[in-house]
């Protein structure tokens, strides 16, 4: 077996295991049905394209920055006003810095 082989089984044995384990810890939050994960979707991909694509710090930076800013606008509102509160300044974000707080810097991407 090639070594770029096993990286690619390495690599998703870890996210099926990753996987496994958050729908375990998401149907012990809620009813389990076709629907279970739509309601985090949107933050995931606020997540995601806030930390910039591709990298796995921003990934983390991002899930922090909007999970402290939910809980704090949500303490002051209520929680469909919060989600939309941080919906509107992830975008304001994005106008001004639409690669995301950790951009990957390539030629190929310009």
């Amino acid at each position: 077996m090639s070594r770029t082989r096993k990286v690619d089984a390495y690599t998703f044995a870890f996210g099926s295991g990753l996987a496994g384990i958050a729908g375990c810890t998401l149907s012990l939050l809620g009813s389990i049905g076709p629907s279970l994960g739509t309601y985090y979707i949107v933050d995931a991909f606020m997540v995601v394209v806030l930390g910039g694509v591709g990298r796995l710090i921003g990934t983390v930076a991002g899930a922090l920055s909007i999970g402290i800013l939910n809980t704090a606008l949500e303490f002051g509102t209520t929680a469909t006003i919060g989600k939309v509160l941080v919906f509107s300044i992830v975008i304001v974000f994005l106008q001004w810095r639409p690669l995301g707080l950790f951009a990957i810097r390539s030629r190929a991407l310009d």
